[in-house]
């Protein structure tokens, strides 16, 4: 195997792992921490985040698709299978992109409503921006979003992998 396929092997594993990295750091804090909280407004960021992930994933799917490149049509062997990969790969990214969405939406309601009862139960005003993630909650949106950004990571690289064999 060539040098420059296995440095780009080794490139694409680190860029794939990177984000379970920062998934985890995540999850060390919250269990050490106790930062398992969600306001409004970090709900917002990372929903916002979220959908730039699946408007970029989608748009370079669709050029992909639509491009001389896609994999039906290109004599290049290389060129094809990093095409299919980079499809794969972004596709896979929208799909966890929402799942991660979803859960994140949901776990903050939850959150905010067992805090909102929490309050009522003591007298308190229930006027409430935000509440504290219990750990299904927490993994339901972690773990997707980890492999979310990874793919979409992964899937850039082999689109990039594209050009510089093209």
């Amino acid at each position: 195997m060539p040098t420059v396929t296995c440095l780009f092997y080794v490139f694409v594993s680190a860029v794939g792992l990177s984000p379970l990295v920062l998934i985890w750091h995540y999850w060390h804090e919250a269990r050490v921490k106790g930062w398992v909280w969600t306001t409004i407004d970090s709900r917002n960021m990372y929903v916002d985040g979220f959908k730039t992930i699946i408007t970029a994933s989608g748009i370079a799917v669709a050029l992909l698709a639509s491009s001389s490149v896609a994999a039906v049509r290109t004599a290049n062997h290389l060129v094809a299978v990093s095409a299919k990969v980079a499809a794969i790969c972004l596709i896979a990214c929208i799909c966890l992109s929402l799942a991660a969405m979803i859960a994140l939406l949901r776990g903050h309601e939850r959150s905010k409503s067992r805090f909102m009862e929490e309050q009522r139960k003591a007298g308190k005003s229930p006027a409430v921006i935000e509440g504290k993630l219990n750990t299904t909650e927490f993994l339901f949106i972690l773990i997707p979003s980890g492999l979310s950004l990874s793919t979409f990571l992964v899937g850039f690289v082999f689109l990039g992998r594209i050009a510089y064999h093209f």
